[in-house]
């Protein structure tokens, strides 16, 4: 990734925070220098701790214009890793607090994209379509104050208000619709981005499949196999599909990868790294403290490097032999 600059975004409890540590850490262990910094940082070198201007036309000048000294000051040898500071933020100001639509929240953040555009930028959104589990996973976390802030910020100005949104179910349909209008706009402004999904459809599957010259099963055994996957992640370069990885696992003891495909093109890329880190964080996230749980594969031929790299060990003769029997009908 020809880069100096990674905005990972997606709504609240997508993950955000713990895919771009990830991101900085991969990049790192392949010898780049990384500087990530979390949503909020009181030195934030692109943004600001405190969002409490006055009017908007104040709060625009003062972001466009850190983002400016950012871009100006940034070191060309450094990879800077970021989140919520390209759609999230400017979403919930724009839409949340001032009630504006969706094309002047473009309009802002399309200024700041020609701002950021001598870092070549790439965005990474984690598109989560259940919003609701997504808030639920992190109340324990986040806490009750961190839960009524959030709802009083979305509901009680701005987009909330014009339409008449109450409560938790209100904030709930904010973000609903927020996502909507960030994917949306996302799709329309001129920059490199990728979506992590989660929504893959058999078509897609099947292009995967043949873009690496595997033998492609019936497009009904296909779809089977994605329904029935306990857990399938499709990762897409402005709307193309370019990687997937499937998975089945009991949630307590055991986890199978089954496919893991990464379009040719795109391979020597970190997509695959990036992609697989990203699926480990969801297993580890439905694990309990002090768990652990076993993780299989069967590479393909001249790839055990790619995974030796990754954490993985070719089975020996105490742990005994991986073996796999096809049957048909």
């Amino acid at each position: 990734m020809q880069t100096n600059l990674i905005i990972v975004e997606g709504i609240p409890g997508s993950g955000k925070s713990t895919t771009a540590a990830m991101i900085a850490e991969e990049l790192q262990k392949n010898g780049k220098k990384v500087i990530c910094v979390d949503e909020g940082a009181q030195e934030h070198p692109a943004d600001y701790a405190n969002y409490d201007f006055p009017d908007f036309r104040t709060e625009r000048k003062a972001i466009l214009d850190k983002w400016r000294s950012f871009v100006e000051k940034a070191d060309k040898d450094i990879i800077y890793v970021f989140n919520c500071v390209y759609l999230q933020n400017p979403m919930c100001e724009t839409m949340m607090r001032f009630g504006m639509d969706e094309k002047e929240s473009k309009v802002y953040i399309q200024e700041i994209t020609e701002v950021i555009k001598p870092l070549n930028p790439i965005i990474i959104y984690i598109d989560e379509p259940d919003v609701k589990s997504a808030i639920d996973s992190v109340l324990d976390e986040r806490g009750t104050d961190w839960l009524n802030a959030v709802i009083d910020y979305h509901v009680s100005q701005g987009y909330g208000k014009q339409n008449n949104l109450l409560g938790y179910d209100g904030y709930i349909k904010c973000l609903e619709e927020r996502r909507i209008r960030e994917l949306r706009i996302l799709q329309e402004l001129n920059i490199d981005y990728y979506t992590i999904g989660k929504d893959m459809c058999v078509e897609e599957f099947a292009a995967l499949i043949s873009s690496v010259g595997w033998s492609k099963p019936s497009m009904e055994q296909m779809q089977l196999a994605i329904e029935n996957s306990t857990q399938s992640f499709i990762v897409r370069h402005k709307g193309i599909p370019i990687a997937t990885i499937n998975w089945l696992g009991d949630y307590g003891m055991h986890w199978f990868m089954k496919e893991f495909i990464v379009r040719k093109e795109f391979q020597g890329n970190m997509i695959g790294r990036f992609l697989y880190r990203f699926s480990e964080n969801f297993i580890k996230s439905k694990m309990q403290t002090g768990w652990k749980e076993c993780i299989d594969l069967r590479a393909s031929k001249g790839k055990e490097n790619f995974y030796h790299q990754l954490g993985f060990q070719i089975m020996t003769e105490e742990t005994g032999s991986g073996m796999e029997k096809m049957v048909e009908r």
